[in-house]
């Protein structure tokens, strides 16, 4: 795992920091480092007066460009540099640590003898503060899987989440504050906003190819992986390999998602277009054991099977960075609750005309399909969840209809995506491929934001930021599609040959802390393995959760030197 972070020093102790370290730096009571075994991502430093500058992550700037923002900045925050990254200011005073805005690197800290310590990952402070995973968290994934856990704070005890677009500030004389530093932008004409997106995604693309040898991406043949893929292949250079990776059904080599794939890759020139066909060992549910620990529940555990199938293979063909389009459909797509923020923000004709086809296309009326996207009543938590979980996970959310009129509205979803694709970045990092997701840098996500709400699509425009942008890259099959390939039939198949192995997981970590009753969420694999429509979303969390939960017990965190009593010369591990 690879990540990376620092200590200020409050009482003039010193602090502790990990056993090892890739790269540090020490300054007046701050310390920063990198760790970890994936491929190092470099850190831009700069020093300007008394001030200091240090970015983590995917970025696009350099100690020069660093340098000359620091002389001018004042008290500015940080600009829309390409990528996705961490940017740390400090002074003889203390620190400032900036969190991006999609959640997409997210930044947790504790404080522990004396010192405030921070890190990209919750799981290495865990071996800091030497606690477990967070019942209160955990119940509130499980009570309310949609919705995303309290924002302050993260799946273990005592580790707490700086909120994504806001700054966490430490000085040596006062408590540690978290402020907020980040808006979304306002909206500007249909033209001008697909100007600025199209050059922030390209922008994003070369960054991830920069100097690479091998670079791989995802084809499905959807739209963000598509234009991503193609994206790669205009700007890579002669020397760059490009391997475009599509998944498909052993048994299945023609039709679908792989059809529209080929037509995308077809005679691209620097495109090598590599076939995963997935046999039954791939399906869902299978290989749960090989699940590496992370923060928090990896989205891909359910299919990690597949995601440890594709990473294998992609490593062995020597990519060394692999692109997703993880965030694009958060960022991009249009749903029935675009119509209403579309009334919120003055245009309830057009809203109606979108309610009454979103409902046709569903095959519903206006009404219930209203409903359900206000969720007037808020959902009933599932049924297999205890008092004890029911407990822990209150206060309960309110109903749906508050997330339109809030300032964030429009970064639920995105933040969501962002903050569990990160352990996604952490699974990957395990069979060593560094995983990127171009969609959710800061400069797209500001690009994908000041489209207007008129001008982002309807039940009619599928995806128009893309499909009007992207017209010179986009096959024209690709930009005709509408669909997307569904995976119903693959859980249902692959939880019918799994089920025993699957609810044998059952009398575990969740049911021994008393947060579910096994029997009653075996009943529930029973009806979900049948074969009839089910609805997925809040059984496969509790799967997840228990096989996350088991992993990160039994592995250990990253270790920690810890400073001795005074007087003393050696350090000890946490």
């Amino acid at each position: 795992m690879e990540w990376f972070g620092g200590s200020v020093a409050t009482t003039g102790a010193p602090a502790p920091r990990p056993l090892e370290t890739t790269w540090s730096l020490v300054l007046a009571k701050v310390e920063l480092w990198t760790a970890g075994t994936c491929s190092g991502r470099a850190v831009a430093t700069a020093v300007a007066g008394p001030e200091w500058v240090a970015v983590f992550g995917t970025h696009g700037t350099d100690s020069e460009s660093l340098e000359t923002w620091l002389s001018v900045r004042g008290e500015s925050d940080p600009p829309p540099w390409p990528g996705t990254y961490t940017v740390v200011v400090g002074n003889t005073r203390g620190i400032s640590v900036f969190t991006d805005p999609a959640h997409a690197l997210p930044i947790y800290y504790t404080e522990v003898d004396g010192a405030l310590v921070w890190a990209s990952s919750s799981r290495a402070l865990s071996g800091l503060t030497g606690l477990g995973p967070n019942l209160t968290w955990v119940s509130r994934l499980l009570a309310n899987p949609p919705e995303s856990p309290a924002v302050h704070d993260s799946g273990f005890q005592r580790v707490c989440t700086v909120p994504p677009g806001h700054c966490l500030e430490v000085t040596g004389d006062r408590p540690p504050r978290v402020r907020r530093w980040w808006s979304p932008p306002a909206g500007m004409p249909r033209m001008e906003a697909s100007r600025q997106f199209r050059q922030a995604l390209d922008t994003a693309v070369a960054l991830r190819l920069g100097r690479e040898h091998h670079v791989s991406c995802d084809l499905s043949g959807g739209l963000d992986s598509t234009t991503l893929c193609l994206l790669a292949a205009r700007q890579r250079e002669a020397f760059q390999i490009l391997t475009a990776c599509t998944v498909h059904p052993e048994s299945r080599n023609r039709g679908g998602d792989l059809d529209y794939a080929r037509a995308a890759a077809k005679g691209r020139e620097g495109v090598n277009h590599m076939l995963l066909p997935l046999s039954e060992q791939e399906l869902p549910y299978s290989s749960l054991g090989c699940v590496p620990p992370t923060d928090e529940p990896a989205p891909t555990t359910i299919t990690a099977a597949r995601h440890r199938f594709a990473y294998e293979r992609i490593s062995a063909a020597g990519s060394t960075v692999h692109m997703t389009g993880d965030g694009g459909d958060a960022l991009l797509m249009q749903s029935p609750d675009l119509a209403i923020r579309l009334a919120l923000h003055g245009h309830p004709l057009r809203a109606l005309r979108d309610v009454h086809g979103w409902a046709k296309l569903d095959r519903t009326s206006p009404a219930r399909l209203l409903s359900r996207v206000l969720r007037v009543r808020v959902d009933t938590p599932p049924h297999w969840l205890t008092p004890k979980a029911l407990g822990l996970a209150s206060p309960r959310p309110g109903p749906r209809a508050l997330r339109y009129v809030g300032r964030d509205a429009e970064m639920v979803a995105i933040r969501e995506i962002g903050r569990t694709a990160y352990a996604d970045v952490q699974f990957a990092s395990r069979f060593g491929v560094r995983l990127e997701a171009p969609f959710l840098d800061r400069a797209v996500v500001e690009a994908g934001l000041a489209f207007r709400l008129r001008d982002r699509g309807s039940p009619w425009s599928y995806k128009p930021q893309l499909t009007r942008t992207m017209t010179d890259v986009l096959p024209h099959t690709v930009l005709e599609r509408r669909t997307k390939g569904g995976t119903d039939a693959d859980h249902h198949l692959g939880l019918r040959i799994r089920l025993h192995e699957v609810s044998a997981l059952l009398d575990g970590w969740l049911a021994g802390h008393g947060l579910i009753d096994p029997q009653a969420v075996r009943a529930e694999l029973r009806a979900a393995e049948s074969g009839k429509e089910y609805a997925w979303g809040a059984l496969e969390p509790v799967i997840a959760a228990e096989v996350w939960s088991r992993t990160v017990t039994a592995y250990s965190p990253p270790q920690w030197l810890r400073p001795l009593q005074p007087g003393m010369e050696a350090e000890e591990p946490a």
